[in-house]
């Protein structure tokens, strides 16, 4: 089981879920708004100075889903549409 985490600017998530879809992924947890600053990004506050919002998808995966999903976004990340999309591996041990 793996564990993947992405966040990303709300605007794209119509389109994750999409890509969710078309693989086959059917389980995830989204969750939001949430605010923050990113190494690379301009603070999303939810503000007049600040504006915008992100949001949180979380995906637990087997190895494959995890690798289909990894290998749907990759080309996205290469483009313009992949801006403002982080994707992270969490350690995905079930403890419970």
């Amino acid at each position: 089981m793996r564990l993947i985490l992405l966040i990303f600017h709300s605007d794209k998530e119509e389109m994750l879920h999409e890509i969710l879809n078309k693989i086959g992924i059917t389980g995830f947890t989204t969750w939001g708004p949430v605010y923050g600053k990113g190494k690379h990004s301009n603070p999303r506050m939810g503000t007049q100075i600040w504006p915008g919002e992100n949001r949180i998808l979380m995906v637990a995966a087997s190895d494959e889903g995890a690798y289909n999903l990894l290998k749907a976004l990759k080309p996205l990340a290469e483009t313009r549409s992949g801006e403002g999309i982080k994707v992270f591996e969490l350690n995905g041990n079930m403890l419970i």
